[in-house]
């Protein structure tokens, strides 16, 4: 099984390599709609994160003879997503709380792992979220995975709207310390944000 999926991997890069658009087309319905929720998480702007998306679509183009592999394809569209992003940030000189948050990528990219963030990232976090005890857990999921606003989870669960945010505040405070520990906590952002997309997918 292993050898069928390399070997469906080096005919995919020889005929990105080769400037096939097929094996192009393949890689964009792949990867772009997670990039551009990705996108959209940081700059906040539904047409702006197309834009810069298919923005490393073209660079990937530019670049299509440089890959060895399938996930260095997935690091690089990703990276390329989250530079252009902040460079997008950085011109328009909007450095509110939320662009500041980000704003450590930046300088970052060693700590930044597209692939870990999807598989093992994702699951510790998923893990720490599992662990919280059971009226934290409801509330977090109900607002940072569901997108709900603290009025209505208030009136779902019948309790007050400050028990809400001091259970949402609680459950913060103990994913982060647990994952500060696992180092990583700098782009705990990110990583609601990707949980949410495939917890919607």
């Amino acid at each position: 099984m292993m050898d069928e999926y390399l070997q469906a991997e080096h005919l995919l890069l020889q005929k990105l390599a080769a400037g096939e658009q097929s094996a192009f087309q393949f890689l964009f319905n792949q990867h772009y709609k997670a990039l551009c929720y990705f996108a959209n998480s940081i700059v906040a702007n539904d047409q702006e994160a197309e834009d810069l998306v298919q923005e490393s679509f073209s660079k990937l183009w530019n670049k299509r003879t440089d890959f060895k592999t399938a996930a260095n394809i997935k690091a690089f569209l990703f990276i390329a997503t989250k530079n252009a992003c902040l460079n997008f940030l950085k011109s328009r000189e909007r450095l509110t709380i939320k662009e500041k948050e980000f704003s450590y990528l930046q300088t970052v990219d060693t700590g930044f792992d597209p692939l870990l963030t999807e598989t093992e990232v994702i699951q510790q976090l998923y893990n720490e979220i599992e662990a919280l005890p059971t009226q934290c857990r409801k509330i977090f999921k109900m607002s940072y995975l569901e997108g709900r606003k603290n009025e209505d989870i208030a009136v779902a669960l019948r309790i007050s709207y400050n028990t809400v945010r001091a259970q949402k505040l609680r459950a913060l405070k103990l994913i982060r310390s647990n994952l500060i520990k696992k180092n990583i906590l700098p782009l705990l952002g990110v990583y609601i944000a990707l949980l949410k997309y495939y917890y919607h997918h």
